[in-house]
């Protein structure tokens, strides 16, 4: 006999929440331009190095972002198969959850 395997969705749907909600307070508009009026070169380059920085956490961002979506669809893809395939593997009354 098989075990069972199931989501605890809940559980799953709080720690996606979680993670988007992680990911949303992420700041990454804390750079000013005060250092643009000079040319010395180790604050230029910080500055440029600060900028690219906060463009990669950008892109961070939008690459979790995506990533908890798709978590919230398999979720309610296996919630939906687990509903499914339950009567078939229990025939009779089924409690609905």
């Amino acid at each position: 006999m098989s075990k069972e395997v199931s989501i605890n969705l809940p559980v799953f749907q709080a720690n996606v929440s979680n993670l988007k909600t992680s990911v949303a307070n992420i700041e990454s508009n804390h750079l000013t331009n005060a250092f643009s009026k000079t040319n010395i070169e180790p604050f230029t380059k910080g500055l440029e190095n600060a900028n690219e920085l906060m463009e990669l956490l950008e892109r961070y961002k939008s690459i979790v972002e995506a990533d908890a979506a798709t978590l919230e669809k398999t979720g309610e893809q296996i919630r939906e198969k687990d509903a499914e395939l339950a009567p078939a593997s229990h025939p009779g009354r089924q409690r609905i959850r």
